[in-house]
């Protein structure tokens, strides 16, 4: 009889040596990241979202442009878009409230382009967000707003404002976001 619990027990220690290994393995991905803004992981337990990157500030009520550096990307599927401060008008195609028009390039050192976008944001996705939350906007339906990240390659993402809305307030930030577990 105390053969099984001693054996119930080994069992019961490799599960949580093996859960924690798995944590520890999520924090080395964040701690290989390097370049423009911070990594975000939110763990293997997030449903969406796991991995967001807050590249950097983007101006969006000036004409202008940015470069960004991103290596050491945990290897996965990233949406590229902007989060933008709570109260922008976005309007729709047919209103065109908002006459922004951003274009995004992504392009993988020694291979090329990998993701870009050029459209007005009134095209673009607004997810809804909870009421003075900041919003993502990323342009759903172009295969150009997504990219396979790979931990050993080094990016760089050009942001280059075409048409500025003075109306949208400063605070607009270059967001990667990943998938999750489901």
């Amino acid at each position: 009889m105390r053969s099984g619990r001693i054996q119930s027990m080994n069992i019961g220690v490799k599960w949580v040596l093996a859960i924690a290994l798995l944590q520890l393995g999520g924090c080395t991905k964040q701690a290989a990241y390097s370049g423009d803004g911070r990594l975000i992981d939110h763990g293997l337990t997030a449903a969406d979202n796991r991995y967001v990157v807050e590249v950097g500030p983007v101006d969006l009520s000036r004409t202008g442009s940015a470069s960004f550096k991103l290596a050491g990307l945990p290897r996965n599927y990233f949406a590229i878009g902007l989060q933008v401060l709570s109260g922008v008008d976005r309007g729709s195609a047919a209103s065109a409230v908002t006459p922004a028009d951003v274009s995004l390039e992504m392009t993988q050192e020694g291979y090329g382009m990998v993701a870009l976008i050029t459209a007005p944001l009134r095209d673009w996705t607004w997810l809804n967000p909870k009421p003075g939350e900041p919003t993502f906007v990323y342009l759903r339906r172009s295969s150009g707003s997504y990219f396979d990240a790979f931990t050993e390659a080094r990016y760089r993402l050009d942001v280059v404002v075409n048409v500025p809305d003075p109306s949208i307030p400063p605070g607009a930030i270059v967001v990667l976001k990943s998938a999750g577990w489901k």
